[in-house]
């Protein structure tokens, strides 16, 4: 009987020692975490939110909200692009980390947090800084995007975090395209002008316009009258022009007051690039050739005429 025991006793002991060196001696390394992690890198309320800093490609731009308004602080002053400062709120309020994809810092590249390409996004609220979110790229899934903390090693899944509310390839994005807005009905008259030629569009007590008696075809000038209603840059240039630049296109818009939009051609002579003057406007603008022959029609194409 005592023997019996003896076995039994060693059959138990030799049963602990293989589950003790199955969990000691076990490679986990490719098994996935379970363990419970944060929804968020930082929590922020989005109606507090009153400062971005967006590094990228060593540039930086700074928005920052005052009353009620986002501009763009720097390196400039202009207004910001609100439609993507709207987008980048509501991530921040709304996104959640679904998951650890990597701890191995030999993977930084693979999920876009190598130094050309990672973006590094710092939010302040009520002026003092909440945090900084690394941003990588963008994952196959829906609004899904790879993001991680400034340290550390950890890289996160987010969803509902759209890459491209927080990653501009060209940080001017950011700026409003938007200069000004005409609407046709308070139009007076425009008077156009070239290197090669001058005429004057005047809209009269009907709301029709003309070139003298003749009046204009629709069809060319209501793509001219549009473009008034919502007149937006290609891009911004941050330079100044010289006071005797003379410019090659413009066109002066008399409505509730009078605004002057100058076309100066620069580059080398076979340039197709323009630099934009609104009156009343510091910043200077960049547009294409096709660009100012869409709003600067010759005089035959505004009144119908084959040239």
């Amino acid at each position: 009987m005592k023997k019996k025991n003896n076995i039994y006793i060693y059959g138990l002991v030799l049963i602990a020692l293989i589950v003790v060196s199955y969990f000691v001696l076990r490679d986990t390394s490719g098994e996935k975490k379970t363990l419970k992690i944060a929804e968020k890198i930082f929590t922020v309320d989005s109606a507090a939110v009153d400062k971005f800093e967006i590094e990228r490609g060593g540039k930086k731009i700074t928005m920052e909200r005052k009353g009620g308004t986002w501009n763009v602080t720097s390196p400039v002053v202009y207004t910001a692009n609100l439609q993507f400062i709207g987008g980048t709120l509501s991530n921040l309020k709304n996104y959640k980390i679904s998951s650890i994809v990597s701890e191995n810092p030999e993977n930084k590249n693979k999920f876009g947090f190598s130094d050309t390409n990672v973006t590094r996004v710092s939010i302040y609220q009520n002026g003092a800084l909440a945090g900084v979110i690394m941003v990588g790229n963008a994952s196959t899934g829906a609004g899904q995007t790879y993001i991680k903390k400034s340290e550390g090693n950890e890289i996160y899944l987010a969803e509902d975090f759209l890459f491209n509310n927080f990653v501009k390839f060209d940080l001017t994005e950011w700026r409003d395209k938007s200069i000004m807005s005409i609407p046709r009905g308070g139009i007076k008259s425009i008077d156009f002008y070239t290197d090669k030629e001058k005429y004057t569009v005047i809209q009269d007590t009907s709301n029709l316009f003309y070139v003298g008696k003749d009046s204009v075809s629709s069809q060319v000038f209501d793509g001219v009258l549009n473009m008034l209603q919502n007149f937006s840059t290609q891009n911004f240039k941050d330079t100044t022009i010289l006071a005797d630049a003379k410019p090659m296109y413009g066109a002066k818009v008399t409505a509730v007051k009078e605004t002057e939009i100058k076309f100066i051609k620069y580059g080398t002579e076979d340039s197709k690039k323009f630099l934009l003057q609104v009156t009343g406007i510091s910043q200077i603008f960049e547009v294409d050739e096709n660009f100012v022959k869409q709003f600067v029609r010759t005089k035959s194409e505004v009144l119908g005429k084959k040239q």
